[in-house]
């Protein structure tokens, strides 16, 4: 926000339940950045694209599925990587922690970039990664690839701007249009330590669904151990 150029958002529907509460995030997150007096930054309107209608492409999503087979990540970055082909310099603000992140870590090498109209950020290095890595993740700019969501609300508190992200949206399945707790960016968020976004009632959907989790991997391993003891 506080450089002098034009950032263009976009936004792909999926028909996601939580799609009207991401979208009204968008709508006022953008508003306030606007009308902020250090605001530099011209936002412009968004633009809305239907995933179903993002061009297939055999490549991106056999590159996609091949990283699949060793890592569980969200089927988000297969139609993300076919819609970031046609988007030059497109940034996708996955930080540390993602399930992008450690897939990107565990495989790949990324290589820092600093410039006057970006400021600091990664791209894949493409040297040194793998070809399917680079098909899925080698269309982007990653702003925030090496920072934490706490060193984001840390540095968030230390500019006077916590008011504006405390109104990012990431539940996938909201109740009452408050987040649940219990969906995975639900549960991301609160292992990453912004516990204060949730309701106690979230958090207790939080602790009911992690506890069923334990208890079906307990009954499976103890099911398996009778069967072959």
């Amino acid at each position: 926000m506080d450089k002098e150029v034009s950032i263009q958002p976009y936004y792909l529907k999926d028909n996601r339940k939580s799609e009207h509460l991401e979208r009204n995030a968008i709508e006022t997150i953008s508003k306030e950045i606007q009308k902020h007096p250090r605001t530099k930054c011209n936002i412009l309107d968004l633009v809305t694209m239907n995933v179903s209608d993002i061009q297939e492409d055999k490549e991106i999503t056999g590159a996609y599925n091949n990283i699949l087979k060793t890592d569980l990540f969200g089927s988000q970055y297969d139609w993300l990587a076919r819609f970031a082909k046609h988007v030059e310099n497109l940034e996708l603000t996955i930080h540390q922690d993602d399930k992008a992140f450690i897939v990107i870590k565990k495989h790949g090498n990324v290589t820092e970039k600093n410039d006057d109209i970006s400021g600091r950020y990664y791209v894949l290095n493409k040297e040194k990664s793998p070809k399917d890595l680079i098909t899925v993740f080698g269309n982007y700019h990653f702003p925030v690839l090496d920072t934490s969501k706490l060193e984001m609300k840390k540095w968030a508190e230390s500019k006077g701007l916590i008011s504006i992200m405390n109104k990012t949206w990431f539940c996938y399945r909201p109740k009452n249009n408050k987040p649940c707790g219990a969906c995975n960016p639900c549960r991301y968020t609160i292992e990453e330590g912004l516990l204060y976004r949730f309701s106690l009632r979230a958090l207790l959907n939080h602790k009911i669904k992690k506890f069923r989790k334990q208890s079906a991997i307990y009954g499976f391993a103890k099911k398996v151990y009778y069967t072959w003891k």
